[in-house]
């Protein structure tokens, strides 16, 4: 009799320990992964990137260290294709001015001057990129980028009037500047945020146009006189003199094109509307 309840005891335990085996729930742990944008979907970057389409460092004015342009924005036409623009709008404006009341005893005569600044630096970079991969963790992709730029530095120096003679002096650089650039980049969607920290390297050439100052000069009744000569803040040699010993040219063209590579680091901010 002991021997029938202890078998039956322990059929029971089997069947028991059978059945939490086959109804218990798996205990893998989950891991917590990216967050990839989709079609419809914005994204806003910033980054730093080496010197293609900037001014190199120690020109003539010193040291000018500059970013990528201010606002960068990017738009998902569909799941792999991108379309970008980055822009960037900067401008400064100084200005100056006197008068000295005639004084006859004194030896003065009546006079007056205005001096202005005036700097400004614009570019549009229009650009798009295809994304190779579909994961949610890293992601892949190459695209093409073009540059439109145009800068203005503006001087007008001693516009003056002295005892009734009106006269002055204006020097005026206006730069233009044209490029393209290829680029691959590789980046990486952190956790389930809406953010992605990435890494581009692109091989591009820009041209630059209208490297030269203009100077207008005027004095009284007199006519204007208008010379050119080399913006040595833009153009990297120094300033051409003729064989007549003048620096000052009446017609000048100044340009320069280069080509290179560049690195550029990316943080993304993507949202939807």
């Amino acid at each position: 009799m002991k021997k029938i309840l202890f078998s039956a005891l322990m059929a029971c335990f089997a069947l028991t320990a059978s059945a939490q085996i086959s109804e218990g729930a798996p205990s893998a742990k989950k891991y917590t992964t990216g967050n990839r944008p989709t079609k419809g979907t914005f994204g806003l970057y910033v980054g730093a990137e080496t010197d293609l389409f900037q001014d190199k460092l120690g020109t003539v004015d010193g040291p000018n260290i500059q970013i990528l342009p201010i606002v960068n924005l990017k738009y998902m036409a569909t799941d792999n294709f991108e379309l970008r623009v980055g822009m960037r709008f900067w401008k400064q404006r100084e200005s100056l001015s006197g008068t000295i009341e005639a004084d006859e005893d004194a030896g003065l005569v009546k006079e007056t001057i205005s001096n202005k600044w005036v700097t400004s630096d614009n570019q549009i970079r229009p650009g798009f990129a295809y994304h190779f991969t579909k994961s949610n963790l890293l992601d892949v992709y190459a695209g093409l980028e073009g540059m439109i730029g145009w800068r203005r530095n503006n001087i007008d120096l001693n516009s003056a009037e002295v005892d009734g003679v009106k006269g002055y002096t204006n020097v005026r650089s206006r730069n233009i500047q044209f490029g393209a650039n290829a680029f691959i980049g590789l980046q990486a969607f952190i956790a389930r945020l809406p953010l992605a920290l990435g890494l581009e390297y692109g091989v591009g050439t820009t041209w630059d146009g209208a490297l030269k100052n203009r100077t207008s000069t005027k004095d009284g009744d007199n006519d204007a006189v208008v010379t050119y000569t080399v913006d040595n803040t833009k153009f990297d040699h120094a300033n051409i003199t003729s064989s007549q010993g003048v620096a000052a040219w009446d017609g000048l063209k100044a340009r320069k094109g280069q080509w290179g590579s560049q690195i550029r680091v990316t943080l993304s901010y993507y949202f939807n509307r």
